[in-house]
């Protein structure tokens, strides 16, 4: 499988992979500079505190933009080898163009392996840490949910609190939280029940409520009393509660299972996180789909093309593609198409069609 000549091809489209992620991740990293630059002088918020927050974003960067950076590195590898004559001769070593896009496919395989648990793993806690950071140093500290706090539905329960710190702290077991808010409904969704507690603390499983204000509404009126302390065993823990207060599009595979599980109860689960969850499984279908679609440019326009065209060409189909498989996935979430025909049928689609043109090419 791996011959001097498959290696070849894979050591080039790397190369040029390298180049262009390196391009893409310079550039994006610059005009991200740029957009924070107006908020330095909020709260605490300083120049320092503006390239902390970008280097946490570096990640989630070179994940995102991955599948336009794959087309240009496609471009930029191959591209030198046609324009060069070398695929000529790889052509006339017995590598038909089919074959070659097997090659390709495998080289963005051995790429996207670690880049898939970079995206799992590294780039969820990195985007909400950046996040969480920025919202604090903005707000002098005071922390995320400065004016409604959390919010969080379990069945007939609707939790409200303000944490102590930000977001990313709410991910400990162990947290405080402070304006807590608790509103119990019965089954025609009427509010029966209303406790304000001060403080609330997380542990051992339980909550509990300190200094609270406990509203019941009966038949018969309006009861309030005051209880010192209690304690309230609630499914809803701070892992939750710091899902929910992340974008679905920035949460790991595992973590919105979780939510799922979660929500399994209940009648309605928002689409994106549907969406958001197809969207992270079929990334590499995606990759692959934007990658392979430039190869039939390698066989033509770039034979005679330099640099800057094949780049040029490589970013304009890059970026076309990608906008239109957001735009598909934003279309899906608005009108709750199913997940899988805006996240996986598009991309099998181009990636079925170029592989049957490059199979009707000659070889």
């Amino acid at each position: 499988m791996f011959t001097v000549l498959n290696r070849y091809i894979i050591k080039s489209i790397s190369l040029g992979l390298v180049l262009s992620v390196s391009m893409f991740l310079t550039l994006t990293v610059l005009l991200d500079f740029i957009k924070q630059v107006n908020w330095i002088g909020t709260g605490d918020f300083t120049v320092g505190s503006a390239i902390f927050y970008i280097v946490l974003t570096i990640p989630s960067l070179v994940f995102d933009y991955f599948p336009v950076s794959g087309v240009v590195g496609l471009m930029l590898g191959l591209g030198a080898l046609a324009a060069n004559s070398e695929l000529v001769v790889i052509q006339s070593y017995g590598l038909s163009r089919i074959k070659l896009a097997g090659v390709v496919i495998l080289t963005f395989i051995v790429w996207l392996v670690p880049l898939m648990l970079i995206g799992e793993y590294v780039v969820p806690p990195a985007k909400l840490m950046a996040e969480s950071y920025r919202s604090t140093k903005m707000s002098n500290d005071v922390g995320l949910g400065l004016n409604s706090g959390v919010w969080l539905r379990d069945g007939n329960v609707i939790f409200n609190a303000t944490p102590i710190g930000n977001a990313y702290d709410i991910k400990n077991d162990n947290i405080e939280m402070n304006d807590v808010t608790v509103y119990e409904l019965d089954d025609k969704l009427q509010v029966v029940k209303v406790s304000k507690a001060q403080k609330a603390k997380h542990s051992n499983g339980n909550w509990e409520l300190s200094r609270l204000e406990v509203t019941d509404f009966t038949e018969f009126g309006v009861k309030t009393q005051l209880v010192d302390k209690q304690i309230w065993p609630s499914r809803i823990k701070p892992e939750i509660l710091s899902i929910t207060h992340s974008r679905p599009k920035y949460l790991s595979i595992r973590d919105i299972l979780k939510y799922k599980k979660f929500k399994n109860n209940d009648e309605h689960v928002p689409a994106k996180y549907d969406i958001a969850l197809w969207s992270k499984i079929s990334f590499p279908l995606l990759v692959l789909a934007i990658a392979l679609s430039g190869l039939p440019f390698v066989f033509g326009l770039l034979r005679s093309g330099g640099f800057g065209q094949r780049l040029l060409i490589g970013i304009m189909l890059g970026v076309i593609l990608y906008l239109m498989n957001r735009m598909f996935l934003n279309v899906g979430e608005v009108f709750h198409i199913h997940p899988l025909v805006v996240s996986v049928l598009p991309s099998a689609t181009i990636l079925t069609f170029v592989l049957l043109l490059l199979k009707k090419q000659k070889k």
